[in-house]
C-alpha cells in the first residue's frame, strides 16, 4: 500500500464511510477507491484529493502530502519567488536547530520581524 491509500483507508475506517460512499461524495469510481488503498493506482487528482479532506474533516495539506502532491496554490509560490526554489533544494540538509529557527520566524508577525 502507498502512504496516501493506507491514510485514505484508515481515514474511512474510522469515519465509517464505504468505498461507495466515498467514491459517491467524492465524484469518481468505488473500484478505483479500492486500487488506491491497494496500492495498485496512484492517488487522484488534487480536487478530488481536497474533496476527500472535506469529508473526512481534515486539512487538505495532510491528504495532498501524503498523496506527494503539491497543493497548487504553493506551485504558485515556489515559482513567482526565486528563493523558494533555493530555500527548498537546501532544506533537507537543515538541523533540527536550524528549522526550530524557521519555525520561529514563520511564527512571527510582520511586525516581530520589523523591529
Amino acid at each position: 500500500m502507498s502512504e496516501f491509500g493506507d491514510l485514505l483507508k484508515s481515514l474511512r475506517k474510522d469515519y465509517k464511510i464505504s468505498q461507495r460512499k466515498l467514491a459517491e461524495l467524492v465524484g469518481i469510481d468505488f473500484t478505483y477507491i479500492s486500487k488506491i488503498e491497494s496500492g495498485a493506482m496512484d492517488p487522484p487528482a488534487e480536487d478530488k484529493i481536497i474533496k476527500m479532506a472535506e469529508v473526512f474533516q481534515v486539512n487538505p495539506d495532510q491528504l495532498l502530502i501524503s498523496a506527494k502532491k503539491v497543493p497548487s496554490e504553493l506551485q504558485k509560490i515556489i515559482t513567482e519567488h526565486q528563493d523558494v526554489p533555493v530555500f527548498l533544494r537546501k532544506a533537507s540538509s537543515f538541523s533540527s536547530n536550524q528549522w526550530e529557527r524557521i519555525r520561529g520566524i514563520m511564527n512571527e508577525t510582520p511586525e516581530d520581524g520589523e523591529k
